[in-house]
Order: structure tokens, then sequence, then C-alpha cells
């Protein structure tokens, strides 16, 4: 068996896609059963047992065209009227050369039972709309079986009317002009007339051809339209090799067959096309240009494998159309793009290309190529099917439809969402390690819709979208880029309510929300504090509110319950502004929808100079009960000898925002601990001279105040306390 390259077969543009399709359905079919198709290096290999010339020799004398007509379409040819007559002219064409060219015979037939059909119907011209769902049905009832493939790739009757895929327009038309006009148009050329006999040299092998043919191809092929930037040279060109036409449209009834039935009436338009979905405009350097919506009617991605294939198989997989996400089917774009990292297609597939069906001018579309994206499992994609964050997505997804009653900010975060999500599915094959790095980017996308939902409660309520809950556990391993961000985040978002429920989660604090069985949107809460401020201010009000409500209820000191404790040293990379507020922002709102284990996690001991100001205060924060160990000269938690008593004016000193804020913060906290037996280092000589303890670093109030939020463990207060305190017997 020769294996033939075909460099005139490329994934992309389209034409050429479907060109190779075609090139090898019709070998398979007509002259050699034990074809088979690949593709190598960007190009279609075509396994026969032809070899070159006779695979030329093939297309020029035997190939047989497939039947292709449209009577429910404009420019048939079955109808009188100037716009007609070249497709009239055609048809009558083939018609009267059957005789002759047993090849044509086939269509000459079909032409025939058509026009009966027609006759029937009582119809003398194009069918209007009320009449053309009946003619649609007629031609499936009576027109010979060979029509079927085509009649299956130009629609889908469904139970109530019926569905044109976006491969072929509305049924083989393209705003005003006819697919299957120019099909029948072609044949007379090439078959009938003899014409343009190179061109099939040129199709198949990318031989150079002087005259193109200036055929109009409608969206298969953008730089064959011609116009301005349409293709080199200052005039633009136009036009496409007839054969290249030809077998495109030879190759599109491949996408006939199960895809329609298996569908039908349960799906939208687009969902019972083999592999077409809506779209999304991610993915691609163009966005703003090509947007999903009005301008871009659907995508279709079309698979490439390395492994030589039978017609048969390729035939399945395109009536399959199989793209599973999960337990479904992929409706868009970018679950699509995950549907390939988890395998969700058929076997031996190694890439998709993908195409956009933009409008160009008028009512026309054209298929934009959109690159290419490649199968290749990727364990972590499952979590990006996590079913509480996909219902979620879903709904926003659809809150969000109308694009022109649809406030630009709820469509920016959705779209901020679908970018992280398809970068993750598209990224390079050799970088696997960086799976957390993607699915950061996607929970920060996450968290800063939450956000922008939190901050429109009347869209959100309007819309019945809920507050993000319920994400599983594990986007706290696999989203783990092992940053302090990450870490902070982690531990900020854990706070949970205290045990009778008098002061709530943190979440409660951040967006107007009750939590219960479910989260809700509760407006009007007073609990949340959060707003457009920087970061450590926000920090730093919740972590005051959050004192005020324990106040209320009678809880000593502010409750931090947390199952992910914070790290010392990246509180204080915090506190000297070493840490990125944006990213810690996005991830603690993302990670409030994270459902966390029960059990506690300590995190690793890092050494850290931990700042003076800091230290003091912190102690007071939460009731903690030191004892000093003599043996090894540190302070620990445990049996009591000394008790830290919360003080809520220490943090209402930094709070007032004054100048010497922490100065006079850190000599109230060191008074407070002298009063619990806890002696400040430094502070003895500095008391009996009169001198207020000042800060010894340029920390801001705000911060410094923001940083007292974040969770400590046990053995961390013993380092702040081993950092700032005396040794007990150092007081005799």
């Amino acid at each position: 068996m020769n294996e033939i390259a075909l460099p005139g077969c490329t994934p992309e543009p389209l034409m050429s896609y479907l060109k190779a399709l075609g090139v090898f359905r019709l070998v398979a079919e007509q002259k050699d059963p034990t074809a088979k198709l690949s593709w190598a290096n960007g190009t279609a290999v075509l396994h026969t047992t032809l070899d070159r010339d006779g695979l030329a020799r093939f297309f020029l004398d035997e190939y047989r065209p497939t039947p292709i007509v449209g009577p429910w379409g404009a420019r048939s040819g079955f109808f009188p009227g100037s716009s007609e007559s070249s497709a009239r002219e055609a048809l009558n064409a083939i018609d009267a050369a059957a005789g002759s060219l047993p090849r044509l015979r086939q269509f000459a037939e079909m032409i025939t039972g058509v026009r009966r059909v027609l006759n029937r119907l009582g119809f003398t011209e194009k069918a209007k709309d009320d009449d053309k769902l009946r003619l649609l049905r007629e031609c499936r009832n009576e027109l010979d079986d060979h029509l079927i493939p085509w009649l299956d790739t130009a629609y889908i009757l469904t139970e109530d009317g019926r569905k044109f895929p976006p491969l072929l327009g509305t049924g083989g038309n393209e705003g005003s002009g006819s697919y299957v006009s120019t099909f029948a148009q072609a044949v007379v050329s090439l078959i009938i007339r003899g014409q343009s006999a190179g061109g099939v040299e040129t199709a198949l092998f990318g031989a150079f051809e002087s005259q193109l043919g200036g055929l109009a191809v409608g969206h298969f092929d953008p730089g064959a339209l011609g116009g301005p930037n349409g293709t080199q040279g200052v005039s633009g060109g136009g036009g496409a090799n007839t054969w290249d036409y030809v077998l495109g449209i030879e190759g599109s009834l491949l996408f006939a067959g199960a895809a329609a039935r298996r569908y039908g009436a349960d799906a939208v338009g687009k969902a019972a096309y083999p592999f077409c979905v809506e779209p999304v405009a991610v993915g691609y350097a163009s966005e703003s240009e090509v947007e999903a919506g009005e301008k871009t009617r659907a995508e279709l991605w079309l698979p490439l494998w390395d492994t030589p294939t039978i017609l048969g198989e390729v035939s399945r997989l395109f009536a399959e159309g199989r793209a599973q996400l999960g337990r479904r089917q992929a409706k868009n774009a970018v679950e699509f793009a995950l549907s390939l990292s988890m395998l969700g297609v058929s076997r031996g597939l190694t890439a998709f290309v993908r195409y956009a069906f933009v409008m160009r001018y008028g009512l026309s579309y054209f298929a934009a190529p959109l690159g290419r994206v490649p199968v290749k499992l990727r364990p972590d994609a499952r979590l990006l099917d996590d079913p509480p964050l996909v219902a979620w997505i879903d709904k926003l997804r659809r809150a969000t439809s109308d694009k022109d009653k649809t406030p630009t900010r709820y469509q920016t975060a959705l779209r901020h969402i679908d970018r992280a999500m398809f970068a993750f599915a598209n990224r390079s094959q050799t970088d696997d390690s960086a799976d957390a790095g993607y699915l950061l980017d996607v929970l920060r996308a996450v968290g800063r819709a939450e956000r922008t939902l939190a901050n429109g409660l009347r869209f959100s309520q309007e819309k019945y979208l809920r507050p993000l809950a319920g994400l599983s556990g594990q986007w706290l391993l696999q989203a783990d880029d092992d940053s302090a961000e990450f870490r902070l985040a982690t531990s900020l978002a854990g706070i949970r309510s205290t045990r009778k429920n008098e002061v709530g989660p943190i979440r409660v604090f951040l967006e107007e929300v009750e939590i219960k069985k479910f989260a809700n949107w509760s407006p009007g809460s007073t609990s949340a504090v959060w707003s457009n401020r920087q970061l450590a201010d926000n920090l730093a009000a919740v972590f005051r509110r959050r004192q005020m409500e324990a106040f209320r209820e009678g809880i000593v000191g502010v409750p931090l319950d947390s199952p992910r404790f914070a790290r010392l040293d990246d509180v204080i990379a915090f506190l000297n502004d070493e840490t990125d507020d944006d990213k810690l922002s996005d991830l603690l709102w993302g990670l409030i929808g994270v459902e966390y284990p029960k059990e506690r996690t300590h995190p690793e001991a890092v050494d850290v100079v931990v700042p003076f100001e800091f230290g003091v205060p912190r102690l007071l924060v939460e009731e903690s009960h030191l004892a000093f160990d003599p043996d090894y000269g540190r302070w620990r938690h445990g049996d009591a000898e000394a008790n830290t008593k919360p003080d809520p004016d220490v943090f209402h000193l930094l709070a007032t925002g004054r100048g010497d804020a922490v100065g006079q913060c850190v000599t109230r906290a060191a008074r407070r601990l002298k009063s619990g037996g806890l002696i400040v280092d430094g502070y003895r000589n500095r008391a009996r001279s009169g001198r207020e303890i000042t800060a010894v670093s340029a920390i801001p109030a705000t911060r410094l105040l923001a940083a007292m939020l974040f969770p400590l463990s046990d053995r961390d207060l013993a380092r702040v306390a081993n950092a700032v305190l005396y040794p007990p017997e150092s007081e005799d």
C-alpha cells in the first residue's frame, strides 16, 4: 500500500480540511475500499493501492460526483427566473450529458426525482417558509437513498421544525449565494467540459496553477473571498481552484448520519451536529474582533489523527461527534477543550482544529481558523468539572446570554473564567507540572466573578444566581502553587463560625450572605464590610467587625478558628508588603466557595524575624495559655503559667489611623501582657524612663491591623512569644 502525502490537503483553511475528507471518501467508496487516511506534519496522508499518478487519473476520468441538490433554497435551478438561470443551465447540462457520461447518471436521476416531487406538490417557484418544512420532509421520504447523506449534512428535521447546521449555511445557501448551484456548475466545468485538468494536481499536491477559476467559495476559505487583504498583493485577488471546491463539498458529507438521529429534537441546532458547539471568545489573538454572540454563530472542532484509519471508522467518528465532559456532552468551546484534557473523545485522536463561523459582510459568514488544541490526558482537569462549579458557571452563562441587556462587568467576569479554563486545556504538552498555576488562574477568575456578583445583588437575585459554594476540597491541594498568597488565602477563607454560630464564617464579612444548609444572598446583612478599598483596608475592617461581633456575644478575643493556619513567615511577608495583594484578594474570594476538611493542617516551621510591633499585639488577639520550658529556655503553649487577656482597645488604636497609632498600640499591648505576668522585651527599661514604646519599622497601622486576621497555630504563637517576651526568671 502506498502512502501518498497530500500537501494540498492541510487542516487549515476549512476547505482544505474538507477536501482531504472528500478525497479519502471518494477513493474509498469508488476505487479502493482498503484506503486509509491519517495526518502527519500538518498534511493529510492517503494510504492506498493507487500511486500518485493513478490518484490524479481517478479524479479526472472516473470520479462520479455525488448528487447534490437543494430545491428548498434560492438559486436551486429547479424554478424559472433570472436568478435561477446559471443553476438551471448546469442541471440541464448534467441531465443531457448523462447518456454519454455514465459517471453522471446518478446525478441526472436525482434531478429527475426532485422535479417529480416538486410537480406532485405543485411547487412552481421557491417554497415559502410555511411550505419549506413540508418540502424538506418530502425530499427525505421520496428521493433515492443516494441523496440521504447530503440531506443529513444540509439540514436536520426535528419534531417541530428543521435546523440548519452551520457548515453549509441555511441548507446549502450562504447569504445570497448557493453552494448547491456552484457545485453543479463546477461539475459541468470539470466533467462535461473537461476544464481545469491541471487543477487536480494543485488540489491534491499543491502544484502551481496560474488560473484559480474564480469560484465564489463562501465561508470555506476566507483567503479566496477576495477584496482588500484577502490575499497577497494590492487588489486582494480572489477565487479558488474548482477542484478544491468540488472535493471540499464532497468531504462535507462525512458530517452526515447518526448525529442528527441521535440528538434529534432534544438538542439545540449546534449540539445536533458533529463536533459543533456554542462559541466562546477565548483562545486566539483577536478575541475582541471575534466575540461570541451575534457575530459568531457556532464553532466547529475538526479532529486530526496519526493512525491510518479506514472510511468506516472515520464515518463513525464524525457520526458520533463525541466530546464528553464527565457524563454530558460538551456544549461550548471551553467545555470542548476541557473534554480533550479528560480524553472525552474517541481514542486515537491527536488534536482538534478549531473554527469559528464569523459574520463578515451582511449576512455572510466565513470560517476563521482559531488554532489547534491537543488531545492529552490531564488528570487535574477533572477539578474543572466539579459539579457545583459547572452548575454555577452554567447559570452565569445563561444570565449573561443577552449581550445587549447584561452589564459589561458580568460578561467580563465570565470571559475571564473562560479564558483561564481554556488556557489550562490548551497549554504546552510539556508543562504538566505547572497545572497548579493554571488552576490557580481559574480560581482567581472565579473569585473575581463572585465578588462582582456580590457587588450587584439586584442582578444576581433577578437572574437567580446563588453564591458560589460546595467546591471540592481538592482545590486546596491541586491549585496550591506553593506561594505565600495561596497559603494566606486558604487560612483566611477557612475561618469558621464559632461553635454556637454567634460569629459567622469569614464569608459573611465579605459579602451579604447567610450560611445555612446552602449559601444564599442576604441583602442588608450588617456583617459584610468588604468594599472597593485596598486589601489591607478590607482585612482590617473584617478584623474590627469580627472583633465587635465577638464582644457583643460575650466572646473573649477575636475567634479565628480555621482548619488551615497561616505560615508565620508568610504573614511577615504580608506585613512587609512583599505579597501580591490582588492575587491574595482574588484567591480569598475564590476559596470561600470551597468545602474545607474539618481536620486542621499545621504549616511547616520556617525561620523568620518577627517584627516587634506585630508580635506584641498579636499575642492579644485570642486568649493564649503560655508556659515556659526551662530545659529549652523557651515559651510554649501548654499548662498556663501566664494567660494573655485580649484587649479591644489595643486594636482600636490601630484603627484610628493616627501617626503614632503603632507605638500607642504596642505600648498598651505591652501593659496588658504585663498584667497577665508577661514582660515584653525592652518594655521595662522604657517604662521606667517614662518613654513610650515606638515602632521599630515602617509598617502602616492599617496593614498591621489586617495582619492580625491571619490564624496562627499554637506553635507559631509560641514563636511570636519567644521573639518579644522575656523569660519569667528575668523579673528578678
